[in-house]
C-alpha cells in the first residue's frame, strides 16, 4: 500500500515518465528489491494507483445516502457534495496523468476506461435514486446526467489549476449552478412527458 500511495503522489508531483522506480521504493521506504517483489514494472504500479480511486469513484455519494433518508436533504447533500468535487485537484491531475499514459498504453486505456465508466455510472446511478425519490422522476438515460457531472467536475478542477484561491468561490458557484440546471432539467422534461 505504501508503495502505491508513494507511486501517487510522485506520478501526480512529477509524471509517469519523469518518476523512477527508485524514487517510488525510497518514498514509501523500501528497497528497490521490495518494490519488485510487488510489481514488476512502474506500469503495474501505475495500474494500481488508477485501480485504487474504484472504491472511492463509486461509493462517495451511496455513504452520504446511507446517513441521509429525507429525500430534500439527499438532493441538497448530493448538491453539496458535487459543487465541491472540483476541488479533488491532485486527483484531477492524475487524471490527466492517467490520459497521457492511455494514449499511449493499450492496457492503461483499458483499466481507466473501466474507471471512468464506473464513475459515470454511479454518478448518474445516485442522482436518479435522488430524484426518484424526491419527485418520483425516473431518468431515461443516467449514464448521460453522470457523464454531465464528471465533465463538469473535471473541468473545473483543470481550470483551478490555473487561478488562485480568490476563484474558489466561483469554481463552486459554477458547479452548483451545473447541478441546478441538470436537476431542473430532469424535473421539466418530466413534466414536459406527462403532458403528450
Amino acid at each position: 500500500m505504501r508503495l502505491v500511495e508513494a507511486a501517487e503522489t510522485l506520478f501526480i508531483r512529477r509524471g509517469f515518465d519523469d518518476t523512477s522506480v527508485e524514487e517510488i521504493s525510497e518514498m514509501a521506504g523500501y528497497s528497490r528489491g521490495a518494490f519488485y517483489s510487488n510489481f514488476d514494472d512502474k506500469k503495474q504500479v501505475f495500474l494500481a494507483v488508477i485501480d485504487r480511486h474504484r472504491p472511492q469513484v463509486v461509493g462517495a455519494l451511496d455513504d452520504i445516502f446511507q446517513r441521509i433518508s429525507e429525500p430534500a436533504e439527499r438532493i441538497a447533500a448530493a448538491r453539496e457534495w458535487f459543487s465541491n468535487k472540483w476541488r479533488i485537484k491532485d486527483f484531477v491531475a492524475l487524471q490527466m496523468e492517467f490520459s497521457r499514459r492511455a494514449m499511449k498504453d493499450r492496457s492503461v486505456r483499458k483499466h481507466l476506461t473501466e474507471l471512468w465508466r464506473e464513475e459515470v455510472g454511479a454518478l448518474g446511478a445516485s442522482v436518479c435514486r435522488v430524484l426518484e425519490d424526491a419527485y418520483g422522476l425516473s431518468a431515461d438515460r443516467p449514464e448521460v446526467i453522470g457523464l454531465v457531472l464528471l465533465a463538469v467536475a473535471h473541468g473545473l478542477g483543470t481550470l483551478a489549476f490555473y487561478t488562485g484561491p480568490e476563484w474558489e468561490h466561483i469554481y463552486t458557484e459554477a458547479a452548483t449552478l451545473a447541478f441546478d440546471r441538470l436537476i431542473a432539467a430532469q424535473i421539466s422534461q418530466f413534466g414536459e412527458s406527462l403532458c403528450i
